[in-house]
């Protein structure tokens, strides 16, 4: 009897302990959010590791959708911003519950020498510009901003294999045809 009870109560922790709020929910869709913004621009700069400048910004951020962007010397810099929307209905007489939150992220991207240092990407979450409106899944602005997410740095890797496409008729060396 007393080996029943205590499943039951383990169970009931595990089962209360575990539920977390739409806010702790929206903070942690947020953080995959702010690590995807990074994997994208360590992509992007794998596949371009060698332009700086103008051509760099235009190979990072191709439509502009930046909120600031710069290039000096051998470093870019681009402020992007990024909003995560959590919604729970519930009830016998639906109602729904939205928590949201958002940031600006900047990053920070440094050419490399040359041969194996292609460079470094680094990602961190700063405080937005005064008037920037950071917007959630919902399509909406996000009732509040956060800076209390991990940052990210990486060197940049070795661009992702490319295989060529062929065209049928079209002589093609590695497989295809």
């Amino acid at each position: 009897m007393m080996r029943r009870a205590a499943c039951v109560l383990v169970g009931a922790v595990l089962l209360t302990g575990c539920a977390r709020t739409l806010e702790e929910q929206a903070h942690d869709l947020l953080q995959r959010r702010v690590e995807s913004v990074h994997e994208h621009y360590l992509d992007a700069r794998a596949r371009d590791p060698l332009s700086t400048g103008a051509a760099a910004l235009e190979s990072l951020d191709p439509y502009g959708d930046a909120l600031a962007s710069s290039a000096d010397g051998n470093g870019i810099r681009l402020l992007d911003d990024v909003g995560a929307s959590v919604s729970e209905t519930e009830g016998w007489k639906p109602t729904t519950t939205t928590a949201s939150l958002g940031t600006c992220v900047e990053v920070l991207i440094t050419a490399g020498e040359g041969g194996d240092d292609r460079g470094t990407v680094r990602t961190e979450a700063v405080e937005c510009p005064a008037g920037t409106d950071v917007v959630g899944d919902d399509n909406h602005p996000v009732s509040a901003l956060t800076t209390d997410l991990d940052g990210f740095s990486a060197d940049v890797p070795e661009p992702p294999y490319d295989p060529p496409v062929c065209i049928s008729g079209e002589l093609c060396t590695e497989g295809g045809g």
